[in-house]
């Protein structure tokens, strides 16, 4: 039979069905996907809603009648036997071995074991040494390994500050060696210009064109004409040229030379005149004897 709740979801179904015909659709698409979505909740509850009849879970029971006459024939009694179940089984074991039944074997006294002399009785025996408790050198003792919480947090903020330490000077160190770098740098590039303005400038040139207006400093201011000279310029400022005059006289070393040698001529004794033809060369002078000492 149909329940109350599912009459008023009929009912509530039929009556939305004309008013999202009438009033819910010309208002436009999204009123029309709500009230489509509200009348398949309805019809959803309306099929999976409701209560059912219960199944039956009876089974006939089948009976079975144990009849001990067919017909006119009687069956004869059961035969019961007097043996075991156990018993029945040991015997086919034994007629599918082959053996007979024997009987089961007496069992034989065991004789008891004779006292051994060698047997050494710990109660008759010396009293063992008793073991002192002294400190014996070389004994292992038993350490136990204690954790102090602040000796632990101590050891970590050590550790963590030579870490810092370490870092800092690294970073320390490669700013200084960029530093230099960027130093150098800017040096070398300052000189660079300046030896490509003096390379640029030819000083000879223009202290020759009249009117330069540069003041022109000699050094020496009086030099030897009859010595040639190198010259070389040397901008000062923007106003002053030094001009610097290298003698290059070159003395003559073959001459120096030829000097040296008959001074060292001269200071030589003369040799002995050569000995006449049939004379014998005189014996060699006698060795000289050695200065006094001052231990003498």
């Amino acid at each position: 039979m149909v329940t109350a709740t599912r009459l008023i979801l009929i009912a509530l179904t039929l009556i939305f069905i004309p008013v999202f015909l009438v009033f819910i659709v010309p208002e436009g698409l999204l009123l029309q996907i709500a009230g489509s979505v509200v009348i398949l909740l309805l019809i959803s509850l309306i099929l999976f809603t409701g209560r059912r009849t219960p199944v039956s879970n009876s089974k006939s029971k089948v009976v079975i009648e144990e009849e001990t006459i067919f017909g006119d024939i009687e069956l004869p009694p059961p035969i019961i036997s007097e043996e075991s179940t156990s018993e029945i089984r040991d015997s086919k074991i034994r007629r599918s071995r082959g053996r007979g039944v024997t009987e089961d074997p007496q069992e034989m006294d065991i004789p008891s074991p004779l006292p051994n002399p060698d047997v050494f009785s710990m109660e008759e025996g010396p009293p063992l040494p008793q073991i002192q408790d002294e400190d014996v050198e070389g004994l292992a003792k038993v350490h136990v390994a204690k954790s102090d919480p602040e000796l632990l947090a101590e050891a970590e903020v050590d550790r963590y500050l030579e870490q810092q330490r370490a870092r800092r000077s690294v970073f320390r160190d490669r700013l200084h060696r960029e530093r230099r770098l960027g130093l150098s740098h800017r040096k070398a590039e300052e000189v660079s210009k300046w030896s490509d303005v003096e390379d640029g400038e030819d000083l000879s040139t223009i202290t020759k064109i009249p009117g330069h207006g540069l003041a022109v400093s000699y050094e020496p201011e009086d030099p030897d004409p009859s010595i040639p000279q190198g010259i070389s310029y040397f901008r000062i400022d923007d106003e002053r040229i030094l001009k610097i005059r290298v003698s290059l006289d070159v003395p003559d070393q073959s001459q120096n030379s030829g000097n040296e040698e008959s001074g060292l001529d001269s200071q030589l004794p003369m040799p002995p005149p050569p000995l006449p033809s049939g004379m014998e060369t005189p014996p060699p002078l006698p060795e000289l004897p050695h200065p006094p000492s001052n231990d003498d």
